[in-house]
């Protein structure tokens, strides 16, 4: 009896031992995809234009601007107000497509990690690393459409003629 319950815990400890090596070359490459993501978000940038093409933003990895270029017309048809919308639309563009980015190069590693088991499932209580990695990269926000204002006409013409310049009583 012995015999039989020391070879059911040996081939039971062997099987745990496949599992634990399993799960270790699965760590060593998230291990090196993961340094090869994080080198690769290091130096990617992406750029986006307002849709009326008077602002670019380039923005990081993060989604953090670097770069925002003004065109110079941009001062001749647009309104301050229009202006702040077309830089917020490009910001929110370019953060959409840094979070398209930085999903893409940790996509490997997701591959890897599909068929094993989450913290959560292998210690009771734990927290999962699956909801962890998701929450750390939140989608930005949806840009909403603001109208213009109605005299957007009269806005344009009064900064075309620089009647802002004259003195008004």
């Amino acid at each position: 009896m012995d015999d039989e319950r020391r070879e059911a815990a040996r081939v039971r400890n062997d099987e745990l031992r496949g599992q634990v090596d399993s799960l270790l070359e699965t760590f060593e490459q998230q291990r090196r995809d993961l340094a090869e993501a994080q080198s690769t978000l290091a130096s990617t940038t992406v750029t986006a234009w307002s849709s009326d093409n008077l602002i670019r933003v380039v923005s990081n990895a993060a989604g953090v601007p670097v770069e925002v270029h003004v065109e110079p017309e941009a001062f001749k048809r647009s309104s301050p107000e229009k202006l702040g919308r077309s830089i917020t639309e490009a910001v929110q563009a370019a953060a959409r497509q840094a979070v398209d980015a930085t999903q893409q190069a940790i996509a490997p590693m997701e591959d890897v990690t599909a068929g094993l088991p989450d913290l959560s499932d292998l210690v009771p209580g734990a927290p999962s690393i699956r909801d962890l990695v998701r929450t750390m990269f939140p989608e930005p926000p949806t840009p909403e459409a603001a109208p213009l204002p109605p005299d957007d006409e009269t806005e344009d013409e009064y900064y075309r003629n620089r009647s802002y310049l004259q003195d008004r009583p």
